[in-house]
């Protein structure tokens, strides 16, 4: 019992790593659904805030330092496409104005923090690993909280994770789309 909670985390730290890198891995359901059976125990609630927010801020980190490698060897647009570089323009552009909020709200996107950590090698003030720190504490007290909210809801089990999960989902997808129907903000020439 004793070896279960270190490996449990050590494979929820890879997870949320590893989602850095491949934005389709289940690492905020994972967080959620795990904080709604934890419903009762503080110590290892924060140890799970912790432990998601550590492995966050170092997946970004890490993630940061391979773009900005990819960066300095990829000198023409991203995926040679125009569109794509112009995204990018207004992204690092949106990134300088408001630090802060571009981070936390491309935390919560899907693949957001993988477009944040592209966009963000191109803007030499951003001061990356701190405003990842901050983003993946609030992201991770928003997923536990979440789950503990579900499971003292419906209780630890099946239909807590259910409704964690379609929540999460279902909040990534109207995020998304909400950001997308706006219109762009040019940046200043």
């Amino acid at each position: 019992m004793t070896f279960a909670v270190p490996l449990a985390a050590m494979l929820l730290a890879a997870l949320i790593i590893a989602d850095f890198f491949v934005p389709m891995l289940p690492g905020a359901t994972t967080i959620a659904a795990v904080a709604g059976f934890l419903l009762g125990s503080p110590v290892l609630i924060a140890g799970l805030v912790l432990c998601a927010a550590g492995a966050s801020w170092l997946g970004d980190v890490l993630g940061f330092r391979v773009m900005r490698l990819a960066r300095s060897r990829w000198r023409r647009p991203f995926f040679g496409s125009a569109k794509v570089a112009a995204l990018e323009t207004r992204f690092s552009a949106t990134l300088l104005r408001h630090p802060k909020a571009t981070t936390l709200i491309a935390r919560f996107l899907p693949a957001g923090r993988t477009a944040l950590a592209w966009a963000a090698t191109a803007v030499p003030t951003y001061r990356h690993g701190r405003m990842a720190a901050l983003a993946g504490l609030i992201w991770a007290c928003y997923l536990v909280g979440m789950g503990l909210a579900f499971g003292w809801i419906f209780g630890p089990g099946m239909l807590s994770v259910g409704t964690t999960i379609t929540t999460i989902v279902a909040g990534s997808v109207v995020l998304g789309w909400w950001f997308k129907g706006r219109p762009a903000e040019r940046p200043a020439p």
